[in-house]
């Protein structure tokens, strides 16, 4: 073929309609008309690139003569020029363009969504226009904005849970408070127009709720419906050995999750060493899960956000509930104060394991004495107050503390050997707890501008005390040793929030926060009465800091082009302390594209910033961890991640698929480069005594869930690595994270079985935890010390290759629960039936190493803590 040839065949090609190879707002196109209407056009577009275009004549007036030459324009360019001057509308529906009237006057509806019968604000109610489909959802304290053509007459409101409503509207601006009624039958609660509650119609990726329901109806560990446990049923959260409560978000350890209670901040989410979280579970309204994405207005951590609202008391009538577990007890009553203007909610939970154990077990043996003192208790206060329907406060109160108290006395008065005590008595007491409180005020400035601001307070403290006292016989000789540790974590703050809803594909939020943290993570004491020695007495001496941490930050939220949705934020951050100054700015964006059949590919970028530290020896954050800030020597920790997921909700919201792929770097980590103990630690120069390194971690995540009919639940697996890497530990070289965990499956069932039946099923399959431990050992000389556990006095040497060199094994167990339940005219009651580790798995909490004098070997031993429990809880509802 000639050149000439070639060359018409390129050109003909490149010129050959594009409705062979699709379009997009991007393709080139050609059109040349002469007094000819806006139709002729339209028609050329549909026969020369197969852009089909749908529209009502009686709407959409084509009739415009226009004359008009374009070559090789782009088609979002051609058809601004063509439809703007008439103001026509124009909107890509899949392969379709939908021509609209000229755009009409706008209202704006706005107000709260509300339960009808206790006055309870119901966080992401939808909001849905049918005609225009657009929607929106309430904010978390109940508020909406929706702006609409003023030829829209209804729109939908439904919530999970409760009937949907058509709510009429006027020709005018209208503030609204909206009740919807509750409903046994979920089949009927959710219909095909709330779309916005649909995981392809939301930017923010990363994200999980949890609602009341789902950790009530789940199995109980003794009895206590927990929350953390459910979390950690959620593909890439981990929780660390089995029974801890401990969460692991994307390879990051406890310290680097941000937990919020109504908007304050809590720096040990744990009762009973983490066995139970710190909540009563039946004053929780909702939780929020952020496992990246960080939406602007969150910071200070790097793993996780989880966002814990509390409700906010019953505005109508009053009604509790009273339950009785087999370590717990708790109670919860709520009402109004000035009926349909002021409510509360009070919660007490108390556990006692002292009580049953120093009934059960005998105290006396012989001459030894003994008692147990171990329980937990907390407590929870809240009252909101409505000035006008645009104010509203809410005061929030808890206090949590766990007490273990052990005490040991022997009389050794007949004893011949004077070099021996006449009596002896030991005591070993341990404390820890938090204090939160908040101050919030809603002000509605508009229809379409909310505003919250808080105060708030956090304290977390740690106490530890020991106690010897004995007398040598045959003299007044007494001894009388004593000594205390003490830690204390406080955070006091005051932050602004603005929503801003301009239309309905389009929102804002902005604000700024002043918080100062106060750090006192060191003060000991020991005093030997019996001695002449001076006491060590370090409480006038040690580390006191106090910090100064401000923010700002913005958000935006809107629709770019017809099926490219943006979240683009930033993240402002200064932490002074010590005369030192950190600042940061981190940039946020996710990405939402709508593919066919209404999938949504989505995609985010994440960068976070910490300003403190946990200085442990541990993966899991004990109440022995202490925070400490960023000195000279050790700056704030930093993490950037990408995100990338596919996800989407069934037509009639009955499934929900969601996959996940992410990479996280990490840098700033710190950890202790030689082990140390709780009272050897030199706090006072932690910054000198850890290695400075960084951490990877990266892996995918698959939800499949199932949200109505008898059955739902949902499956979950996460596919994870994290290393971290230290210059002066195992050599410079990487090695993984204590909770790596290659594989994880989470399957979570509840069956309704009859009106008054229901059965709970979760199994869960975790890989093996990295492990560190000896290739060899040989014996040590010869020490003659009293101490040597060898029976030689020979002290056994090992031999380390590297750290985390093997894997504990594989763990699993499946727990079941059935409930059943009567509703009364007035009250209700229930029964749960729980079985922990159904078929026994002998799952390893802790290894150590034992030795076998008589084979002069040593062996690995595991300690098992969780095998087959079973409990019982009654509960009454008034």
């Amino acid at each position: 073929m000639s050149l000439a040839g070639k060359l018409l065949t390129c050109l003909l090609f490149i010129c050959m309609p594009l409705q062979v190879l699709g379009w997009d707002w991007q393709t080139k196109v050609s059109v040349s008309v002469k007094d000819q209407p806006i139709r002729a056009v339209v028609e050329l577009l549909e026969k020369n690139y197969g852009i089909r275009f749908s529209y009502s004549r009686d709407l959409v007036n084509l009739s415009r003569k226009i004359t008009l030459t374009v070559h090789q324009q782009r088609l979002k360019t051609l058809l601004e020029d063509l439809f703007g001057p008439d103001r026509i509308r124009y909107t890509r529906v899949g392969d379709l363009i939908v021509l609209q009237p000229p755009s009409q006057a706008t209202r704006t509806i706005s107000g709260y969504v509300q339960d009808g019968i206790t006055g309870e604000k119901l966080p992401g109610a939808t909001i849905w226009s049918p005609s225009l489909q657009q929607g929106t959802v309430t904010n978390q304290f109940g508020f909406f904005s929706f702006t609409t053509t003023a030829d829209t007459s209804a729109v939908i409101i439904s919530y999970i849970g409760y009937q949907p409503k058509w709510q009429q509207l006027s020709s005018q601006n209208k503030f609204l408070s909206v009740s919807l009624e509750s409903t046994t039958n979920l089949e009927e609660v959710v219909v095909s127009a709330a779309e916005s509650h649909k995981l392809q119609n939301q930017t923010q990726m990363s994200k999980v709720n949890i609602n009341s329901a789902d950790v009530r109806s789940q199995p109980k560990l003794l009895g206590e419906a927990d929350l953390l446990r459910t979390l950690q049923a959620i593909p890439g959260v981990s929780g660390g050995m089995d029974g801890i409560s401990g969460i692991h978000v994307r390879g990051g350890s406890p310290d680097q999750n941000l937990i919020l209670l109504d908007g304050s901040p809590i720096f040990n989410f744990s009762h009973f060493f983490g066995v139970f979280s710190l909540l009563n579970a039946d004053l929780v309204k909702s939780t929020d899960l952020y496992k990246g994405a960080f939406p602007a207005r969150f910071g200070g951590r790097l793993s996780s956000v989880i966002d814990i609202t509390l409700k906010d008391g019953d505005m109508k009538q009053f009604h509790g509930d009273v339950s009785i577990g087999l370590i717990a007890a708790k109670f919860d009553l709520e009402g109004p104060i000035i009926k349909d203007k002021t409510s509360f909610i009070v919660s007490a939970r108390r556990s006692y394991p002292d009580l049953l154990y120093n009934t059960v077990v005998s105290l006396k043996d012989g001459n030894n004495n003994s008692s147990l003192l171990a329980y937990f208790y907390d407590v929870n206060l809240k009252v909101n107050h409505i000035f006008s329907p645009k104010d509203r406060i809410f005061f929030s109160y808890y206090k949590g503390e766990d007490k273990l108290s052990v005490q040991e006395s022997e009389d050794k008065s007949a004893v011949v050997d004077t070099t021996r005590l006449n009596t002896e008595f030991n005591r070993f007491q341990m404390g820890w707890g938090n204090v939160v409180t908040a101050l919030r005020w809603n002000h509605i400035y508009g229809p379409k501008l909310f505003s919250n601001l808080t105060a708030n307070y956090s304290q977390y403290a740690f106490n530890t005390e020991v106690g010897y006292k004995y007398a040598l016989p045959g003299s007044n000789e007494m001894g009388d040793q004593y000594g205390r540790y003490y830690s204390r974590m406080e955070t006091g703050g005051l932050k602004l929030d603005f929503d801003y809803r301009p239309e309905p594909t389009h929102s804002m939020r902005f604000g700024a926060a002043v918080n100062t943290h106060y750090f006192r993570p060191s003060v000991s004491t020991f005093v030997d009465k019996g001695s002449n020695v001076t006491p060590l007495d370090t409480a006038a001496n040690g580390p006191k800091n106090t910090a100064v941490e401000l923010l700002l930050y913005a958000e935006d939220d809107w629709q770019l082009l017809p099926s490219l949705y943006a979240n683009i934020g930033l993240h402002a951050s200064a932490f002074m302390v010590s005369g030192r100054l950190y600042h940061s700015l981190q940039p946020r964006m996710g990405l939402r594209y709508m593919l066919p059949n209404n999938w949504a590919v989505k995609a985010a970028y994440t960068h976070m910033n910490q300003y403190i530290h946990l200085l442990s020896n541990n993966g899991t954050a004990l109440p022995t961890d202490i925070w400490v800030p960023s000195t000279d020597k050790v700056g704030p920790m930093t993490s950037r991640q990408v995100a990338l997921g596919i996800g989407k909700t069934s037509n009639k919201q009955a499934w929900e698929f969601s996959l996940e792929g992410y990479y996280k770097t990490m840098h700033n980590m710190i950890e202790y480069t030689e082990p140390t103990g709780l009272l050897t630690a030199d706090v006072l120069r932690w910054d000198r005594n850890v290695s400075i390194g960084k951490g990877w971690s990266y892996g995918g995540e698959l939800m499949i869930t199932r949200k109505k009919g008898k059955l739902t639940g949902w499956l979950g697996y996460t596919l994870a690595w994290s290393t971290r890497q230290f210059p002066d530990i195992n050599n410079g070289h990487i090695f993984p994270y204590k909770y790596d965990h290659r594989h994880d499956i989470e399957l979570l069932l509840n069956y309704a079985i009859t009106k008054n039946w229901e059965f709970s099923a979760a199994w869960r399959f975790t890989s093996g935890s990295p492990l560190t431990l000896p290739v060899a050992s040989y014996e040590g000389v010869e020490t003659g010390s009293p101490w040597d556990p060898s029976p030689n006095g020979n002290t056994p040497v090992d031999k380390y290759s590297s750290r985390y060199n093997y894997r504990m094994e594989n763990s699993h167990r499946l727990d079941v629960g059935l409930t059943w339940f009567k509703q009364k005219k007035t009250w209700s009651r229930s029964w749960n039936f729980s079985v922990f580790n159904v078929y026994n798995q002998q799952n390893p909490f802790y290894y150590f190493v034992k030795r076998d004098d008589v084979e002069k070997q040593r062996y690995l031993a595991k300690l098992v803590i969780l095998p087959l429990l079973p409990s019982i809880t009654y509960s009454v509802k008034f």
